[in-house]
């Protein structure tokens, strides 16, 4: 019996928190109700709440019109109001979320204006491991425009992540693709054995040293490390490609053939 009353009590206490009472205003409102017109010291013990707190919680309370106070003798009473006017509380809620309701209604349009003023959001993911660089490298296959930009930092180590016959193959699918290349090397011995074809274009630009690979396809820079902690990145915007895009082309003026 006690165990449900006390579910009981805790099942009320919530309810009266969800209508818009504090916590603390709950329990000395359920405690006045309890046990009827009462000083702030019996409140406060049968809510368990000191004193100093629970005639905060009353003056908050009365203000509310959920309790009332009168002079008896010397002392002072207090003692609640009937729960019908909790109605009224659930009222002013509801008429106040329709107040800030009205006014999110105004301000919409231009949050939205702003929101859209802002520009692209870049979108960035995150794959880890050699699954990942090649998911990467896969998504680079389905470029729209056709055109790879790619970097190589001093130390790639992609023909450590692949085989020989791996990187042949792919690339053997690229050009069945139509999708060209312009590739710069910074590391002279790599680049002697660079893959040159009628799509593939390649150039040797040393004293820059990088260390991850970067693609640039579309609108989307792709990072590769390749070398100790292996994963990709791939950025997707615009903003940010076609600024690498103009790097790039900056840097492969500045390498050299042969």
């Amino acid at each position: 019996m006690q165990i449900a009353w006390a579910r009981y009590n805790a099942r009320m206490l919530k309810e009266l928190q969800d209508i818009g009472l504090s916590e603390k205003e709950a329990k000395v409102y359920m405690a006045a109700l309890e046990i009827g017109r009462a000083t702030a010291d019996q409140l406060s013990k049968h809510a368990k709440i000191v004193r100093p707190t629970t005639y905060v919680q009353i003056e908050s309370l009365m203000k509310k019109g959920l309790m009332s106070t009168y002079e008896e003798g010397k002392k002072t009473y207090f003692a609640p109001e009937s729960p019908e006017l909790l109605k009224r509380l659930l009222l002013q809620q509801q008429e106040g979320l329709r107040t800030k309701e009205q006014g999110l209604t105004e301000m919409l349009p231009e949050l939205l204006r702003q929101f859209e003023s802002a520009g692209e959001r870049p979108v960035v993911r995150f794959f880890p491991g050699k699954d990942g660089i090649t998911t990467a490298r896969e998504e680079i296959l389905s470029t729209q425009d056709k055109q790879l930009y790619v970097l190589f930092s001093q130390d790639t180590h992609m023909s450590q992540i692949y085989s020989q016959k791996d990187v042949d193959d792919y690339t053997d699918r690229r050009n069945k693709l139509h999708i060209r290349s312009n590739a710069i090397y910074t590391n002279a011995d790599v680049y002697k054995t660079a893959w040159v074809d009628s799509l593939t274009q390649v150039r040797l630009l040393t004293g820059i040293n990088t260390s991850m690979d970067v693609r640039l396809f579309d609108n989307k820079t792709a990072l590769f490390s390749t070398k100790g902690n292996i994963f990709a990145l791939v950025i997707e915007s615009t903003q940010i490609t076609e600024s690498m895009k103009s790097i790039f082309a900056f840097l492969w003026q500045q390498s050299r053939q042969g």
